[in-house]
């Protein structure tokens, strides 16, 4: 494509703009190639046309800046109808005030940084070019788009997805088509009936079902063993089933912890317990596993840090077993 400077604006396109600042109305039309070459004399204020026009570009889509001083058109320039191919050195941008007659609003030229546009025998790529026009925010601007060309390039139509779906009401036909629609939510519902009928059953079965009925249903297979299971985990429930073992009841159960275990001293009147799991003892029992009609066992004290406890015996060996109460 030809490396086109900056457009200038003719004196007819600066008289317009004044005006569609004082209430009328400028209306751009359409753009044009040319193979006009400027002479040193030349003065593009003074341009009413292009020097040797060959090709009309009609508009297709416009982008206007956030400032509102500049708007983009955008052309298609297909050579599908071009007969005859040409270099193309002159564009042309031409506008009419209201609905007076079409005169040139502003023109730029390549110079010797000219392309050429083949004929329709030799179809191109580039089937569509944007200039930058400068104007007024203060002036009432129209465009004539020619709506009969579909062709869009990629980006063009990435960003009217985007710009359609920015608008808070660009999807309002539809969403009251589909929400008219008796069967639009069915399957909606019946996931929601399913999901209350659920919970009546949960609640029913909770309320209703006797002690001894509850212990049979909870099975580890049922449905509402595993929820139970499930419920119960999630508060905290768990547990250690051994020699030196622990349950933690969970915040159900206000985070109460059993633990316990058993321990032989040979040597030793005194002995140091490690709890199975940290927690703040509440109370903790020593009793006798060694069989001696004469032994005795006792607590002397609980770790600070709630990690252990000291026990005491009157005779050694010995063998114990203990059990202590506490939290988290």
């Amino acid at each position: 494509m030809a490396q086109f400077p900056d457009m200038t604006p003719t004196t007819n396109g600066d008289k317009m703009l004044i005006q569609a600042v004082n209430g009328h109305k400028l209306v751009f039309t359409r753009g044009a190639f040319g193979s006009g070459t400027l002479a040193d004399n030349d003065d593009i204020k003074t341009f009413t046309a292009l020097k040797s026009e060959k090709m009309s570009l009609p508009i297709v889509d416009t982008v206007l800046s956030d400032t509102g001083e500049k708007i983009t058109l955008i052309f298609n320039c297909s050579n599908g109808s071009l007969d005859t191919g040409f270099i193309n050195r002159e564009i042309g941008i031409f506008a009419k005030l209201d609905d007076g007659n079409e005169v040139l609003y502003s023109y730029s030229n390549a110079g010797m940084a000219y392309d050429y546009i083949p004929s329709k025998e030799t179809p191109t790529n580039e089937n569509t070019f944007e200039v930058e026009v400068y104007i007024s925010s203060e002036a009432e601007i129209n465009v004539t788009i020619d709506g009969s060309i579909v062709y869009l390039t990629k980006a063009q139509v990435e960003e009217k997805f985007n710009n359609h779906d920015k608008t808070t009401t660009a999807h309002a036909q539809a969403f009251a088509a589909h929400n008219d629609d008796s069967t639009a939510h069915s399957k909606l519902f019946g996931l929601c009936e399913k999901i209350a009928n659920l919970g009546d059953d949960i609640i029913k079965k909770m309320a209703l079902t006797t002690a001894i009925t509850a212990i049979s249903a909870l099975t580890t297979d049922s449905w509402f063993g595993q929820l139970l299971k499930m419920v119960l985990t999630a508060s905290g429930v768990r547990y250690l089933a051994a020699q030196n073992g622990y349950i933690c009841f969970g915040s159900f159960f206000g985070n109460i912890i059993i633990q316990w275990g058993s321990v032989t001293e040979e040597t030793k009147t005194s002995f140091d317990v490690k709890l199975n799991i940290t927690m703040t003892v509440i109370c903790a029992i020593p009793y006798d596993i060694s069989n001696k009609a004469s032994s005795a066992c006792y607590l002397c004290y609980i770790s600070s840090t709630a990690t252990s406890l000291t026990f005491g015996a009157n005779t050694a060996p010995y063998g114990y077993g203990w059990i202590a109460i506490g939290k988290q």
